[in-house]
């Protein structure tokens, strides 16, 4: 533990795991806390723990403070807080709608509608020539705005006006409570609630008026009777109460998550201008349609989440004892796969720290030209509990990246400045002054 302070404490725990796996190998133990935990970076045992070892309904792990408080608050929460056959039977309707190849088609035009509302809005810091002002807030409310629009479908349209003052307070909201939830993982979250910390405070009162909000907004949108994911989900059985909760917490969840990954992609653009040059002539005239299938593109936001994922570990329990790499592990200790480690490892990536957006296009036998493990990235994690908001990350990211490379050169004005460090999920060490100059088209 000391080792860790040293190296730079819990905001630099990603770097320092890493370290650790080139001295002691791609499976290590190591006392993190009060918890024993087994560290792994190797794509095939991440296979075989998704495919094989973590079973049917594995146990998702919660940070300990929404866990107090769901308790504390008597909270019946969404399928992120779901286990067991609960989670599995409202995850199996949702892989339907939300994982099938066709399900970007529900997803498309919400997608497109709202980079084409962010394109707008930033056209003025363009014509100012100023940076973006609060980046981070502004892209909190161009997800919850995605969000909102793929729920309603067409009747977003009717809606957006009345709406956005309710988004914009929810946007502020939610950015504050990911602060919170930041701070509180840094410390034993029962303690701050038992000594009543300011901070503990703050948390409580603002997920409070977070989900009072989000009960009240989502029945009135199940009453629009609307044809976008929400009706998809009442039509296929899962109604009242449940689609609530359901909806309340892919609200909230989305909100960080695209946020955070898309200011990545952002700062990593600003460095390849003649990459955003290519970029522009390819897609300037394609539709949103094949858009979405172009590999050079979809290389920008992979890079991008294999470079900085959003979460560098991901955590399993196992259905059952078993021998990962030369330990045994038991079914109680936690397993953290270091996907930051494995994602800069340069036996699977050449030049691992480089941004290289074209290694992600494939040769003619399939394979990808500078990729040789896929597996050794996985921000949105696999097997039965994957990310079920994947496809819809995909295409708010392509579309949106698309729609700002067709207006504007991206530019950062410190971008050699931020790092990546651990807040809950990996943030930008300082606000990034994204800088956009329009294009002369």
């Amino acid at each position: 533990m000391l080792s860790l302070v040293m190296a730079g404490g819990a905001k630099k725990l990603h770097e320092y795991v890493d370290r650790r796996h080139r001295e002691l190998g791609p499976v290590f133990r190591e006392k993190i806390g009060p918890l024993w935990i087994v560290f792994v970076n190797s794509p095939d045992e991440f296979r075989r723990i998704f495919l094989r070892l973590e079973g049917p309904t594995p146990q998702n792990f919660v940070p300990e403070a929404w866990r107090l408080y769901n308790e504390m608050r008597a909270q019946r929460r969404g399928l992120l807080f779901m286990n067991g056959d609960e989670w599995l039977h409202f995850r199996r309707i949702l892989n339907k709608m939300m994982l099938l190849p066709d399900s970007t088609k529900l997803m498309c035009a919400p997608c497109q509608e709202a980079a084409e509302n962010l394109a707008r809005k930033w056209t003025d810091h363009s014509l100012a020539g100023s940076t973006v002002p609060n980046l981070e807030s502004q892209l909190y409310l161009w997800s919850i705005e995605t969000m909102l629009a793929t729920l309603l479908g067409s009747r977003w349209r009717d809606c957006e006006r009345q709406m956005r003052s309710e988004a914009e307070h929810l946007a502020l909201m939610l950015h504050r409570i990911f602060e919170y939830s930041a701070t509180l993982s840094m410390m034993p979250a029962k303690l701050a609630m038992r000594l009543r910390l300011p901070v503990w405070t703050k948390f409580v009162r603002t997920a409070d008026t977070i989900l009072a909000r989000l009960h009240s907004l989502v029945p009135e949108m199940i009453r629009l009777d609307s044809d976008g994911l929400l009706q998809m989900m009442m039509n296929n059985g899962i109604r009242d109460d449940d689609a609530v909760r359901i909806v309340v917490d892919f609200i909230i969840a989305a909100s960080d998550t695209t946020a955070i990954s898309m200011q990545w992609a952002l700062l990593l653009l600003s460095g390849r201008p003649e990459l955003q040059d290519q970029l522009f002539y390819d897609i300037k005239d394609l539709p949103p349609e094949e858009i979405l299938q172009h590999p050079l593109l979809k290389g920008v936001w992979r890079e991008a989440l294999r470079l900085h994922p959003i979460a560098p570990f991901l955590s399993r329990y196992l259905l059952a004892d078993a021998t990962i790499g030369d330990y045994f592990v038991s079914k109680e200790n936690l397993i953290v796969m270091s996907i930051y480690s494995s994602g800069r490892d340069g036996n699977d990536f050449p030049v691992p720290n480089e941004f290289q957006p074209e290694r992600w296009i494939r040769t003619k036998d399939g394979s990808y030209q500078g990729v040789k493990n896929s597996y050794a990235t996985l921000p949105f994690a696999m097997g039965v509990r994957s990310c079920i908001g994947r496809k819809l990350a995909e295409t708010q990211m392509s579309l949106t990246l698309a729609q700002l490379i067709k207006n504007f050169k991206i530019e950062c004005e410190n971008r050699d400045s931020v790092k990546m460090i651990l807040h809950l999920v990996s943030v930008p060490s300082k606000p990034i002054q994204l800088k956009l100059i329009g294009r002369e088209v």
